[in-house]
């Protein structure tokens, strides 16, 4: 989702951002770190990670250009996930004080409130698709939300480590769910792309 309305706003209210440029596999913080500043994703790609008992990590929140992030520690002492750059990342940073004053204004306020209604519905079909039971069907329902190109072809942009995080699977888990639905002549796979084969 595009939070540009969120950032528009900002800029409105005279907040002024610090910017930061991070390399691949950086962290811009670590969970338990204190919360100073919002995150705004000028360019590059940024995951929120939390780690599970098992030592699994599990995406938590993906971030790209024209996102906010981490939105809910603003109303939290400390981080409860790592944020890793999944590429080179520009980030634009807000002084958390200042948000939340800027929030008092109704305009703001509104504009804050239209965004995060989207990025609800957004993490809703998230959650959708980690309750699919099947990894094949999880990984197809995801493939199936891809835009194709004129020819069919969806390419999902991020490296199957990365997809497998967001869906919530082990990169493993995700790879056999790869193989199965190649195997199945379900998909037709390509140079990192993938078309959807129907019956």
């Amino acid at each position: 989702m595009i939070d540009l309305n969120i950032k528009n706003a900002f800029d409105l209210a005279g907040l002024r951002a610090t910017r930061l440029t991070l390399g691949k596999n950086d962290a811009l913080f670590r969970a338990g770190d204190p919360v100073v500043r919002m995150h705004y994703v000028a360019e590059g790609q940024i995951v929120m990670l939390r780690t599970l008992e098992n030592g699994q990590e599990l995406a938590v929140q993906r971030a790209g250009p024209g996102n906010l992030f981490a939105e809910a520690s603003l109303f939290s002492d400390s981080y409860h996930c790592d944020a890793v750059c999944v590429t080179p990342v520009v980030c634009e940073t807000y002084d958390k004080q200042e948000i939340l004053r800027a929030l008092e204004v109704p305009e703001v306020a509104l504009s804050v409130l239209k965004a995060y209604s989207l990025q609800i519905r957004d993490l809703r079909s998230q959650i959708e698709l980690r309750n699919i039971k099947r990894a094949d069907q999880r990984l197809l329902t995801y493939l199936n939300t891809l835009s194709p190109d004129k020819d069919g072809w969806r390419e999902p942009g991020l490296s199957w480590k990365d997809v497998s995080r967001t869906l919530g699977l082990t990169h493993e888990a995700c790879y056999r769910a790869l193989a199965k639905l190649e195997k199945e002549k379900r998909i037709e796979r390509a140079a990192g792309r993938y078309r959807l084969v129907y019956p």
